[in-house]
């Protein structure tokens, strides 16, 4: 029995997950089902009238002024679907595509298309059967998905050699035109993305508290009260969540009053700083645009993965003309998170320096057991750096750009599909610098002989014990890298 019902209207980002990269079964609901087929009648009607439908009794774009007779109406769609095929560059990967696939079939079924039946369940069908067809990267500029989705509906349909479904669907009325006309692929990626980086999000915050831990980083910083005072959403969310990964029985929240910790190490006197630096002290306000971008974001895609963004929308025996399908919402939610992500990218990065300072932490330079003679985590700086350099070039934002094609009459493009590309390509930058963090957190808080307190930190602690390389020589700390990262894109917050 399907587990995942597509009702088109409440379809959610762990929803479209959980059948892009689980593989759970889907099922039209039988509401869904009668709303795209009264769709289908109402355009059967229309036609049956005389009257005109973009892409039915029309071209597309530039050529929407020529006419098609009813004899070529059905070859129309053929051409459309083979014309418009025009993806390029690097395949996309397997579970972008399942989850643009399970975003379509839920939005035909919001009821704005009317697609032939047989096409609708072909789409539900390779779902289930795990059939993922080949799409690549460029050919969208935010104002519909259509050379993507037209090489899944080609698929479907056996076009290109295929043996499934070919020759079983027909296409009539305006079968190209209802399939492709949404951003299906940009908002499956979207909703991919929005998981990942949930989960990301609070793995770098559990880092970041494990941070505070090893340099005895001052939790003054976090207190509710500090940051009730800037009335400030995310602001206040990551700092509650700092707050909790840090609490321990008994004890409030582990930290010290300064990032000394000579008194412990007896390596290096530093003074008592009356405050900490910036990588500490702001955490609350630069991560806590990121928590709101995060949760901006999802509720731009509970929207879109219900839309009914087709061009024409056939709905109360019209077909109206709109821009439904275009995405410039979602582009700018992708935008917004891109630079929040940066400037948290950096923020990271300056404290991993930090962490590496010996005047800020007492501990030894590079966190080396014998500096001079081993560098320690000199170059670590440099990786995590770098990171952060490629995490804010990835940032540049989509509406800065301008795009215009045919002839004129589609001047405007959202490139919401680069902004999600960038964001896909941006959180595997962040996942390098927080693992990069949390490999310079554990050889800090083993030269400071300190052992974690915090109900979160303890947690990851013991996981990184337990994965990444122990001991203080120096070796190729790449290996301890990748270790890192691969528990980062692992993590999995805690209830």
């Amino acid at each position: 029995m399907a587990r995942i019902v597509l009702d088109g209207e409440s379809l959610t980002p762990g929803a479209v997950a959980a059948v892009a990269r689980d593989g759970e079964a889907v099922a039209l609901a039988p509401a869904a089902r009668a709303r795209n087929a009264d769709a289908r009648a109402t355009l059967a009607a229309l036609l049956e009238r005389g009257e005109d439908v973009y892409g039915a009794t029309t071209g597309v774009g530039a050529l929407r002024d020529r006419q098609i007779d009813p004899p070529d109406r059905e070859q129309l769609q053929w051409n459309l679907l083979r014309s418009h095929a025009v993806d390029a560059g690097p395949a996309l990967p397997a579970d972008v595509v399942r989850a643009a696939m399970v975003v379509r079939a839920n939005q035909l079924g919001a009821g704005g298309a009317g697609v032939a039946e047989d096409l609708l369940d072909a789409l539900v069908r390779a779902l289930n059967q795990g059939r993922v067809p080949q799409v690549r990267q460029f050919g969208s500029l935010g104002t519909g998905d259509v050379a993507g989705l037209a090489q899944i509906a080609l698929t479907l349909l056996g076009d290109g050699g295929s043996p499934h479904d070919q020759g079983k669907i027909r296409l009539g009325l305006r079968d190209a035109v209802g399939f492709t006309s949404s951003n299906a692929i940009t908002i499956g990626r979207a909703a991919l993305l929005a998981e990942d980086l949930a989960a990301l999000h609070d793995c770098w915050l559990t880092v970041a508290a494990l941070s505070f831990e090893a340099a005895g980083a001052d939790p003054v910083v976090l207190d509710e009260r500090v940051n009730a005072a800037s009335r400030g959403g995310g602001q206040c969310v990551v700092a509650a969540r700092m707050r909790r990964l840090l609490s321990h029985a008994g004890a409030g929240i582990a930290g010290d009053a300064s990032l000394s910790v000579a008194a412990s190490t007896g390596q290096v006197a530093v003074m008592q700083l009356v405050q900490d630096p910036y990588p500490f002290r702001v955490l609350p306000q630069v991560d806590g645009v990121a928590s709101d971008a995060v949760r901006s974001l999802h509720a731009v895609l509970v929207r879109e993965l219900n839309v009914r963004g087709e061009n024409a929308l056939i709905a109360d025996e019209r077909a109206w003309p709109n821009g439904n399908f275009h995405g410039a919402a979602l582009a700018a939610a992708l935008d917004a998170l891109r630079a929040a992500v940066a400037q948290s990218a950096s923020l990271i990065a300056a404290r991993i320096s930090c962490l590496l300072d010996p005047r800020l932490t007492g501990l030894p330079p590079f966190l080396a057991a014998e500096p001079g003679l081993q560098s320690g985590m000199m170059m670590l700086e440099y990786t995590s750096q770098s990171a952060a350099a490629e995490a804010r070039a990835l940032a540049a934002p989509m509406a800065a750009q301008a795009v215009g094609a045919s002839l004129g009459v589609e001047s405007h493009g959202s490139l919401a599909a680069t902004s999600a590309r960038y964001a896909a390509e941006q959180l595997d930058a962040v996942r390098v610098l927080v693992g990069t963090e949390l490999v310079v957190a554990m050889r800090a808080l083993e030269l400071s002989r300190r052992v974690p307190r915090g109900a979160g930190t303890s947690r990851l602690f013991a996981l990184a014990r337990e994965r990444l390389p122990a001991g203080l020589e120096d070796r190729r700390f790449s290996e301890d890298v990748e270790a890192a990262v691969r528990l980062v894109a692992s993590w999995v917050p805690a209830a």
